[in-house]
């Protein structure tokens, strides 16, 4: 007599309940605001969007927006310009102090958010060697500090142009933008490129599974990183330049690279930024929330302070 042998297969699926708060299709107020202390501040309001529908941007114009140092009586108003902006011109910042963010509506509740401007970092041996950008960085032993850095360029830039007669062309043409950047240096935390961001998994987001494995030089148009890995250290950057479009235009033979300090709000919102982007779509993993320090509604109010090094290309890649 034969053995009969019987199959089954098991099929498990994962079931999350979420439950949906009251106010879940309310409208929530949203800021953006980066303070730059070589900059015409501004302040961006918007609402949230619906969670069904399409995606229609309703910006807020009555606003009362006031920021002001914390302990100082005085703050200073921004006014109304256009499509949920409001700016001033009167607003002076001075590093390692603390400036807060008060809004109020007539139809929604107040908000209020903080940020400490950060001091200016310390650069050291900037120079071009060949293709890529070395420089050090001074780092101040008695505070943990946070770093973006963006190279500055003249690529070829291609977009799309709508024509009179409702056909499309390809206009090309050299536009004052960040260069692509590559690098493997473990010290950097993200790697940031328009509305795409990737995570170092050395020192950021790890995935276990088979799916995923980040390639270990990573190219984009801004890195992320904190001084954990060098704390009070000087430490050497090199990042090569994979942009060449620029190199062709004879007139323009300099490149800017831009080393901001960062507060810490704006890190966390840049590096939680990478994180939703890198778990996009990825197998087995919960995509990433994006960092709020709004109180009373989203979005992010932080600081910057940057140095700014004009970079003479080498003739070779001319």
């Amino acid at each position: 007599m034969g053995t009969a042998c019987c199959l089954v297969a098991l099929m498990v699926s994962c079931i999350e309940v979420i439950e949906i708060p009251g106010d879940f299709y309310k409208d929530h107020i949203i800021i953006n605001s980066i303070l730059d202390m070589d900059s015409i501040n501004s302040v961006h309001v918007s609402k949230s969007l619906p969670p069904v529908g399409k995606i229609v941007f309703e910006f807020v114009d009555n606003a009362n927006i006031q920021i002001g140092e914390v302990g100082i009586d005085q703050s200073i108003s921004f006014n109304f310009f256009e499509n949920g902006w409001y700016v001033s011109s009167e607003l002076l910042l001075e590093p390692m102090k603390k400036y807060s963010l008060l809004a109020t509506f007539p139809d929604f509740n107040g908000i209020s958010a903080y940020t400490v401007i950060p001091k200016k970092p310390i650069l050291s041996d900037v120079q071009i060697k060949g293709d890529s950008i070395l420089f050090s960085i001074v780092d101040d032993p008695n505070i943990s500090q946070y770093y973006l850095v963006t190279l500055m360029g003249y690529p070829l830039h291609s977009e799309r142009v709508l024509l009179p007669d409702s056909t499309y062309e390809y206009v090309s043409q050299y536009k004052y933008k960040p260069l692509r950047l590559q690098s493997d240096d473990e010290s950097i935390d993200a790697y940031l490129e328009g509305r795409v961001g990737h995570v170092n998994k050395v020192t950021g987001l790890n995935f276990n599974d088979q799916f995923w494995d980040l390639v270990p030089d990573y190219t984009g148009d801004s890195f992320l990183f904190s001084d954990q890995t060098f704390q009070g250290e000087t430490r050497q950057f090199t990042m090569k330049i994979t942009d060449r479009g620029f190199w062709f235009i004879d007139s323009i033979k300099t490149v800017d690279l831009l080393v901001q300090a960062i507060d810490f709000n704006y890190y966390q919102y840049l590096l939680t930024f990478a994180q939703y982007w890198t778990t996009d779509e990825t197998p087995f993993t919960n995509r990433a929330k994006i960092f709020c320090n709004i109180e009373g509604g989203y979005g992010i109010f932080g600081s910057k302070n940057g140095v700014k090094v004009e970079l003479e290309l080498p003739h070779e890649l001319f």
